[in-house]
């Protein structure tokens, strides 16, 4: 790359994510700058300026590095966050605390698939509210994640009139609240039970989206007459990369009935910001009913 397509891919950076790659490569003394200076310096001509007793080469490396650098501060500063996705790996553990324990930590050694997330370790505090449910929720059980005008933070079909809980589809929806910087310094969801299908991939508009069926087997259990059979659920979890949340909407009806869910939910900034440190550990299941 010339150092005329350097400063033309320049032009296009928030001048303050410049100014700072500017500083960090000894350009500038520090942010109390005059803005005129700043500005004149950002041009071509005053950059060229600065780098007569040095050859051509090196002010090509000089401006690369801080278009490089002035990249990387506008993408940590829009709150850019990635999603992946995995089986896990022969011997992969994870652990969260469990003040029962004599270790103060419950170790998981045996789990069926992983979400991981990476991105800064602040994200924007939402919160949702539901559009369309099958079934009207209990509120006595949702109080605790129920604020005011009906905004959550978690929502299940438990209590719900006209819910059999004692047949296979004993939750036909749930909605939980995640954030990817709780899950920085190696955590992740999991799928500690139930083993996916195909994941499919969406875009809903700004929201980056995973569809998939899982499993869940059971052997026959003769003491309790309980017969061999295998459990359904369906996922839609919606994933923010702009903001860093991650909706997970589950159910163990089917995906016509989740994906309606998922579709008609609201989802809303509190105005405030949430950090990895806020969360007492750094990984969840998600398994429908479990937990």
């Amino acid at each position: 790359m010339n150092r005329e397509k350097l400063f033309d891919a320049m032009n296009g950076i928030d001048e303050a994510f410049k100014t700072e790659a500017l500083i960090r490569n000894g350009y500038l003394s520090g942010p109390e700058t005059p803005e005129k200076e700043i500005l004149e310096m950002i041009d071509s001509k005053q950059l060229k300026t600065m780098a007569k007793s040095s050859s051509k080469r090196v002010l090509t490396i000089a401006l690369a590095a801080c278009l490089i650098l002035a990249l990387a501060i506008t993408a940590y500063a829009m709150g850019v966050f990635s999603l992946s996705h995995r089986d896990p790996n022969p011997g992969e553990t994870y652990s969260i605390s469990w003040h029962d324990s004599e270790s103060g930590r419950l170790v998981w050694d045996k789990f069926n698939y992983v979400f991981e997330f990476d991105g800064p370790e602040e994200c924007a505090e939402v919160q949702f509210k539901e559009g369309w449910l099958p079934f009207a929720p209990n509120e006595n059980v949702n109080a605790w994640s129920t604020g005011e005008d009906g905004w959550r933070t978690k929502l299940v079909s438990e209590g719900a009139e006209g819910v059999d809980h004692t047949s296979e589809n004993y939750q036909p929806y749930r909605v939980d609240l995640y954030y990817a910087c709780q899950f920085e310094n190696d955590g992740a969801m999991i799928l500690m039970y139930q083993t996916p299908e195909e994941i499919l991939h969406e875009q809903w508009g700004d929201l980056e989206v995973l569809k998939f069926h899982a499993t869940q087997h059971f052997d026959a259990v003769e003491e309790y007459s309980a017969p061999e059979r295998t459990l359904h659920y369906w996922y839609v979890l919606l994933f923010s990369p702009q903001d860093g949340y991650v909706v997970c909407v589950s159910g163990t009806s089917d995906m016509e009935t989740v994906e309606h869910v998922a579709r008609e939910l609201k989802v809303e900034k509190t105005g405030n910001t949430v950090r990895a440190e806020d969360f007492e550990n750094n990984c969840v299941f998600i398994d429908v009913g479990q937990g």
